[in-house]
């Protein structure tokens, strides 16, 4: 793993084994299980850690306090980080579901709130992974899953982020997930980086279909 970073500059390269992510990255991760996710993301959260970068990380399946001890026992930077608010782990129902309603406008303000946050604490380029099995969930207003992807990529294409939204294909639906692959015009499939299969440019704004 190598990281190359200039955060004043706001460029950073976090060249996994899977994945080479760069700053405006969007990318949906396709996983089987709770140990395939954490061998991708206790070594994400190390990268972007040790380049200088802002974490949020959105958890769904164990609680706030199981993600910091799963990630502090892959990379032990990480505890200190999260007592210095450069790493946030934030549950799930406090993000998508607050108030029992999943509203995309409510949750991308949370982000865009999120990101200043980052940069007022001295973290210009910021980490963004969302777990997004909550979505399975039945509650009121997940139908508006696309909807909010589609509203999530607009919103922050030119911001200094890297985002990652991770599925869990033990919990995604066929119809969803090709819906998500119309969205993430790359994607980390089954532990390998390519472009998305499926990508539809006109859900993406101009010029993000075709980006390298």
């Amino acid at each position: 793993m190598r990281t190359r970073a200039d955060t004043t500059a706001r460029t950073v390269e976090l060249d996994l084994e899977s994945a080479m992510l760069r700053v405006t990255d969007h990318i949906g991760v396709f996983y089987r299980g709770d140990a395939e996710r954490d061998a991708f993301v206790v070594p994400l959260v190390g990268a972007a850690v040790a380049a200088g970068c802002g974490v949020i990380y959105v958890c769904d399946r164990s609680t706030p306090r199981q993600v910091v001890e799963q990630l502090a026992g892959g990379e032990p930077d990480v505890a200190e980080a999260v007592a210095r608010d450069q790493v946030r782990i934030v549950a799930s129902d406090e993000v998508y579901l607050a108030g029992g309603r999943f509203d995309p406008e409510r949750t991308v303000g949370f982000y865009t709130d999120g990101l200043a946050r980052s940069a007022r604490d001295g973290y210009p380029v910021t980490c963004v992974i969302g777990e997004m099995s909550w979505s399975l969930r039945g509650c009121p207003g997940t139908e508006r899953l696309i909807e909010y992807e589609a509203l999530y990529a607009e919103e922050f294409d030119a911001v200094t982020a890297i985002t990652l939204c991770l599925y869990d294909l033990e919990q995604t639906r066929g119809e969803q997930l090709y819906d998500l692959l119309r969205l993430h015009d790359r994607v980390v499939l089954n532990g390998i980086e390519m472009r998305s299969p499926h990508v539809d440019p006109a859900l993406l704004l101009p010029g993000r279909g075709s980006r390298a």
